[in-house]
């Protein structure tokens, strides 16, 4: 496992001898304690973020990734760590992002009410 920023010009060095071509650059983060059981996930539709469940709280992250993607539609996923902050872990376009934790009816009414 590669832990450290300095570490970068070996992932660089395997990705181009296995793929050619690095594609949409690299990312180094720093390793946080998040509780796996707290990661949901979220739609964002013209701009509007929608929960699993009608009455559910959706974090303030969520809404300033909203205002901050042009995207139509796309997904947000949210877990915390042990300290309560809440992070995104991954944004996708919605094209490959499967409904987990939502149900197909709560997932076709968000298209309806918008």
């Amino acid at each position: 496992m590669i832990n450290q920023p300095s570490q970068i010009k070996t992932v660089v060095a395997e990705m181009q001898k296995f793929r050619g071509t690095i594609e949409g650059g690299s990312c180094v983060r720093r390793i946080e304690d998040f509780i796996k059981e707290t990661e949901r996930r979220y739609f964002v539709l013209s701009g509007k973020p929608f929960a699993a469940l009608p009455d559910e709280e959706i974090p303030e992250i969520v809404f300033e990734c909203a205002k901050r993607i042009e995207s139509q539609f796309f997904s947000v996923d949210v877990i915390e760590r042990r300290d309560g902050t809440k992070r995104i872990v991954e944004i996708g376009d919605g094209q490959v992002s499967d409904i987990i934790g939502w149900t197909a009816e709560r997932f076709a009414q968000l298209w309806i009410d918008s």
